[in-house]
């Protein structure tokens, strides 16, 4: 962690301001250390390796079943450990799992839609191993990649092998989608790549994004799998995957990010694009995709799309969700 970060991170207890100590650090960043909010009963949050540990949003059942699931999953084949592949996502995804090829080209092109500007506050939430965190950084944003699991390969300790492997830098945070450790107005951007899907509830999800976005701040989120009539009339067949993976019909989804305050627009995800390029003239492919635009209902009945929420200039944000101020001084931690 870096000093810089306190501009923006806030006690995700009492919303107070943060003050860090520095147990020992690197050329880079705060290595070990602790941060103290000034509220009343001082709370304390540890720093582990450069990850800032929050964790306050662990107690609900779908973070401790993904938890699980991710820590019970990733393990047996060598290549899930393997720096050389690992450090390379998303270039190298498909080499271990075939069907996330597009993720890459179609998490580009969603920073290009949403224009982030050098400087740029970004979070990137349930980032995983932390790829999308690298490419926002590569293009000069200040990003903080948010995840439930800390861990090397799979989660936030990832960040250290990227650091090397692409000489980047940005910030790590454990903590739940639902409780964004961030102040009021404090973020330009957020983005998801094949992860809101995962919230333990969308609607605090899409309150709490809308809360920390500046004035005409965006949200942008691809590989994202919403329910609408094709996916459940040609619904997939159970498999094994027992994490916190579950579908949210899109009628759920918009009426909860409306009552949010977001607009939401749609757009033809990357590797869709391409595909329509590959197999029509140019001409054709391009009305079709113009067509998908603009009837968004047509648009969601395809597996995945760019979605696009923007904070309006002057829309009002919701009152915080009630702070904790029962609980006593403790030093978050989590193993």
């Amino acid at each position: 962690m870096k000093p810089d970060l306190l501009e923006v991170l806030q006690c995700p207890h009492c919303a107070s301001p943060l003050t860090l100590t520095d147990d020992e650090h690197d050329e880079r960043e705060v290595r070990q250390g602790h941060l103290s909010c000034n509220g009343r009963l001082r709370h304390f949050f540890e720093i582990k390796d450069g990850i800032v540990h929050l964790c306050t949003g662990f107690d609900h059942d779908l973070v401790k079943k993904e938890l699980a699931y991710e820590n019970s999953t990733y393990h047996g084949s060598p290549r899930l450990t393997d720096p050389a592949i690992i450090s390379q996502f998303p270039r190298t995804l498909a080499e271990l799992w075939p069907h996330t090829a597009h993720f890459g080209p179609d998490f580009a092109a969603l920073i290009d839609r949403i224009k982030v500007r050098e400087g740029d506050w970004v979070l990137d939430i349930g980032t995983g191993p932390c790829w999308s965190s690298r490419l926002l950084a590569q293009r000069g944003a200040r990003v903080v990649a948010l995840d439930i699991n800390e861990a090397n390969f799979y989660g936030l300790g990832t960040a250290d092998m990227l650091f090397a492997a692409h000489d980047v830098y940005f910030e790590r945070v454990l903590e739940s989608m639902t409780h964004l450790p961030f102040a009021d107005s404090s973020m330009d951007r957020i983005t998801f790549n094949a992860s809101f899907h995962h919230t333990p509830d969308h609607k605090q999800t899409l309150k709490e994004c809308f809360r920390v976005l500046k004035p005409e701040g965006a949200i942008a989120m691809v590989n994202e799998e919403f329910g609408s009539l094709r996916q459940t009339v040609f619904a997939k067949k159970e498999g094994s995957d027992t994490g916190s993976h579950h579908q949210i019909p899109y009628a759920d989804f918009d009426a909860a990010a409306r009552q949010a305050g977001f607009q939401i627009d749609f757009f033809v995800a990357d590797h869709v694009r391409q595909k329509l390029r590959q197999k029509l003239p140019a001409l054709l492919s391009s009305w079709v995709v113009g067509a998908l635009e603009t009837v968004p209902g047509a648009l969601k009945q395809l597996n995945s799309a760019l979605i696009i929420l923007t904070k309006e200039e002057g829309a009002k944000t919701p009152p915080p969700r009630p702070a904790a101020a029962a609980r006593e001084p403790s030093m978050s931690t989590h193993e």
